[in-house]
């Protein structure tokens, strides 16, 4: 890997198109959407998505935009509601994404219109996480039965996606310890509690890293994540630099592959 890769928006686009776009992404912890209304909204990889449980229990995941004028319709990381209401001009959803309402001034002609209703994604749960995909019908993985979930602690980084990604993977293999889910969900067990670090890029510089915990409480990992986001934040200042990212692990050689798969695949044909 280039260190502009870490650094500059180019690569980021591409990840976007090349990555994002096609596979399988975590959205949230299945137990962050607990109770009806419950919802969590995330941009992934410059995909600005949120779901929410219905009052009938299921759970969909949506484009986070307004059929109005395409405007962000949920603007908290996480919250409780009942409807959701766009801030710009008004546009009002239900918690299955149907349109509910509209200012007489900016209300649709046809309000019967099914092109009213928010875009759902192709969405499941599986082992405690809620996975989607823009392309596709998702392919989760499965690390069998989970201990209670114990909560689900968030931290903003300032690093370039891979940056995260490569330092989660880089003192692990594969073994029945931990699995990694290509791109974004790294799995850790270790004897009753199970981790799940999610990566969330938000921009090329800005990732969230979402701990959701099963067997424990999600605040015995603090600081470990606090850990994690020095060394991320060191390491990407390193990239700015110039200095590239040293030889990895199995794990991470295979990572750089699939990116350099992906970055191929991007490139107009000549």
């Amino acid at each position: 890997m280039k260190s502009e890769d870490y650094s500059q928006g180019d690569a980021f686009q591409a990840e976007k198109r090349a990555v994002f776009s096609t596979e399988t992404l975590p959205l949230c912890a299945e137990g962050q959407l607990a109770r009806p209304g419950d919802f969590v909204s995330a941009t992934v990889g410059g995909w600005s998505v949120f779901a929410a449980r219905d009052k009938e229990g299921s759970v969909r995941v949506l484009r986070n935009a307004c059929r109005h004028q395409n405007m962000q319709v949920v603007g908290t990381p996480a919250g409780n509601c009942e409807t959701f209401r766009c801030r710009f001009h008004g546009w009002t959803y239900d918690l299955q994404g149907r349109f509910v309402s509209a200012p007489p001034p900016v209300a649709p002609k046809d309000l019967q219109s099914p092109d009213l209703h928010l875009a759902s994604l192709p969405s499941v749960i599986a082992s405690g996480v809620v996975f989607f995909s823009l392309a596709a019908p998702p392919a989760p993985i499965d690390v069998g039965t989970l201990p209670a979930f114990g909560g689900t602690l968030v931290t903003d980084i300032a690093c370039n996606w891979k940056v995260l990604v490569e330092h989660l993977l880089a003192e692990h293999t594969p073994s029945a310890d931990f699995t990694w889910a290509w791109p974004l969900l790294m799995v850790r067990r270790a004897g009753a509690v199970t981790v799940m670090e999610q990566v969330v890029p938000h921009t090329f510089l800005r990732t969230r890293l979402f701990t959701h915990v099963f067997g424990a409480k999600a605040d015995d990992t603090k600081q470990a994540a606090a850990t994690i986001k020095h060394v991320c934040e060191t390491l990407q200042a390193d990239r700015a630099g110039g200095k590239p990212a040293a030889d990895g692990t199995l794990l991470v050689d295979d990572f750089h592959h699939r990116l350099a798969e992906a970055y191929a695949q991007d490139r107009p044909a000549t």
